[in-house]
């Protein structure tokens, strides 16, 4: 049969699918404003955090208001043992402590390096990197005063002293991420995980079977790899205009930065929509109800987010888990996307990347074939009155 007939019935089948398209539009409108909302404001500020001043010294108070100036940290309360801050710490009253030694403004006046400890809850990393960020800072801030304030005694000019206080000066530049926060880093990366595993779940929705016993027979009329290649060219519309939709105008909302020219971006995005279009076809084949494609497609994404190698280095990931997550195209569309996009490569740089895009579309379309051929054949017949006609067929 035709072309024509084909796209019309997989076409209304798709219309008809109301779980399908509450995932496909209703989920990823919701990931795309619903997610990156606790990160709007990129790094964490204002952490609170608890003294034990076991000094009690002018040079100890100063320290004190100069880490409550600071815009990461707030001084919430005072405490008098290190037991009492663990306490705060350990009902997260407090998100970290600083310890002032007793004798610090002795040591600091005989020339002595006293030492300041500070803790910060580790089970946050923004948390904690922000706290102990701005404590390394404040504490470095008075011990330049107290080191210039020294000089200038000694008779050095304060403009000398000024520049002469740290025998390096440094000065640090963010090359990508400007503003070192989460929204930049991991929600361009993130939304391409959550593409690729919502066309799993819709094409799982799509071709899997309603019911065990009776399964759609669509290659009694059309070739299994017209009905693939039917399949992709939907989905592969559908998925193009939502990505589209999200690296465009969604990027742009948050004011994450763009360096990939528009039209790299589609020629990575095609390979990629088509690759993950063929292992969900691959995966649907292997479910027994239409229903378990949303719990493939929810479990397996926390591995493959980790997987990728945007939170978590590849460097540090064993080996077998990194070959695994080469047959994944999530992977691969990841770091070309991020390293384009964000990090301003050229097309050419990230050139492997899209071959092994092509290598897995390639791949799962003829696994994909194979897969729903095999299918065709091994279950059983469905009633002749149900199968006379493509359009009458039942999902």
């Amino acid at each position: 049969m035709s072309w024509w007939v084909l796209l019309r019935l997989e076409l209304r089948r798709i219309l008809a699918n109301r779980a399908l398209l509450l995932t496909v539009f209703g989920g990823l409108l919701l990931y795309a404003f619903l997610y990156p909302q606790p990160y709007i404001k990129q790094t964490p500020l204002q952490q609170p955090i608890t003294v034990i001043n076991a000094d009690g010294s002018q040079l100890s108070r100063q320290l004190i208001r100069m880490v409550n100036a600071s815009p990461l940290l707030e001084v919430t309360s005072q405490v008098a043992s290190i037991e009492q801050a663990q306490q705060l710490l350990v009902e997260r009253k407090v998100g970290g402590l600083l310890v002032i030694p007793e004798n610090f403004y002795r040591d600091v006046l005989m020339g002595r390096s006293p030492t300041l400890s500070y803790a910060g809850d580790a089970s946050y990393f923004l948390v904690y990197g922000t706290i102990v960020q701005g404590l390394a800072e404040t504490s470095a801030t008075l011990a330049a005063q107290v080191k210039v304030a020294k000089m200038v005694v000694d008779g050095v000019p304060i403009s000398l002293a000024s520049q002469l206080h740290s025998p390096v000066q440094l000065s640090t530049n963010a090359a990508f991420n400007a503003h070192q926060g989460y929204l930049d880093y991991v929600i361009p990366a993130v939304f391409i995980v959550i593409l690729h595993q919502t066309l799993l779940i819709a094409i799982g929705l799509h071709a899997s079977p309603t019911k065990p016993a009776i399964k759609p027979n669509l290659v009694r009329f059309f070739p299994a790899w017209k009905i693939v290649m039917v399949r992709s060219i939907l989905f592969v519309a559908i998925y193009w205009l939502m990505s589209s939709f999200y690296i465009g105008i969604v990027l742009d909302y948050y004011g994450v930065h763009h360096w990939a020219n528009v039209a790299d971006i589609y020629k990575l995005l095609l390979p990629f929509l088509l690759a993950a279009s063929g292992l969900a076809m691959c995966i649907a084949s292997l479910l027994p109800k239409r229903d378990y494609a949303t719990i493939v497609g929810l479990m397996t994404s926390l591995p493959i987010v980790f997987a990728c190698g945007f939170i978590w280095p590849l460097s540090s990931i064993p080996m077998p888990i990194n070959i695994i997550a080469d047959l994944v195209p999530a992977k691969p569309m990841v770091l070309g996307m991020l390293k384009m996009n964000q990090m301003g490569a050229s097309f050419s740089e990230i050139q492997h990347h899209f071959t092994h895009l092509w290598s897995l579309a390639g791949c799962y379309f003829a696994l994909a074939v194979a897969m729903i051929y095999w299918q065709s054949t091994s279950t059983p017949k469905v009633d002749a009155a149900k199968s006379a006609l493509p359009s009458s067929l039942s999902e």
